[in-house]
């Protein structure tokens, strides 16, 4: 087992497959997200309703499975459609935190507003939503 797995049927989904993808590329060119990756143990749902596309996302301090579909009762869940979900990919990171003031930060924060993504778990999982992003985040 590698650090990111995909559960039985998770090939199938093309979500699934790039957001382990994404990740793992990280993982393996940007060392430095494993510090986050290692201390990651939630759960995560995802649902790019545009594309009827969701996932779950199991991190298990250092493992990653990736679930077509929803499993279990998440802790984070985020809905949007899909390229929103590939912005949230290309947020940058600076000091450690999501940065929300380049031009794809203030896109994030308008569709959040204005409600084209939810991100369930925002105020009470914020220190794993961070973890979350810095893993996922491409820049």
């Amino acid at each position: 087992m590698g650090l990111v797995n995909l559960a039985p049927g998770a090939e199938e989904a093309a979500l699934a497959m790039m957001l382990s993808e994404i990740i793992e590329s990280n993982l393996r060119d940007k060392p430095q997200k494993l510090k986050d990756f290692n201390k990651l143990k939630t759960r995560v749902y995802i649902n790019a309703y545009d594309a009827d596309l969701e996932l779950t996302l199991v991190f298990n301090k250092g493992e990653l499975t990736v679930h077509n579909g929803k499993v279990g009762k998440p802790n984070i869940s985020i809905i949007t459609d899909s390229g929103t979900l590939l912005d949230l990919t290309n947020l940058k990171i600076k000091a450690g935190i999501p940065w929300f003031f380049d031009e794809n930060g203030r896109e994030v924060t308008k569709k959040m507003l204005s409600g084209k993504l939810k991100i369930h778990g925002l105020v009470t999982r914020l220190l794993p939503i961070i973890r979350l992003t810095k893993v996922m985040s491409v820049q």
